[in-house]
């Protein structure tokens, strides 16, 4: 079927409780870099599929929100599982420290 299988162009959709979920992880990151004296700014990212000339339809919907990161080394992209934080080089920091991804984030 159609839009069973994610690619990057096509994020995979998110329950509403575990977009929120992370949203609300993300928050707790955004706080401890605020902290720190590092600006973040916290995206929604959303879907929305206009096609109406193929069926089935692929859905629209909340997609895996990104916390933008402007520190010292310039501007970095963190998202969550909610198990762990994931910045855009790979690297992964559990999301029960955000004051020691901060510290991360301050010093490189």
């Amino acid at each position: 079927m159609a839009g069973d299988t994610p690619t990057p162009l096509t994020p995979s959709i998110l329950e509403d409780q575990d977009a929120v979920r992370r949203l609300l992880v993300l928050a707790d990151l955004q706080a401890a870099l605020a902290d720190a004296g590092i600006q973040a700014v916290l995206a929604r990212n959303h879907r929305l599929v206009l096609r109406y000339s193929q069926a089935p339809l692929d859905p629209s919907g909340l997609t895996n929100p990104a916390l933008h990161i402007f520190g010292p080394a310039g501007k970095r992209v963190a998202t969550t599982d909610g198990i762990t934080y994931r910045l855009d080089d790979g690297q992964e920091f559990p999301v029960t420290d955000p004051a020691a991804l901060a510290a991360h984030i301050r010093v490189s």
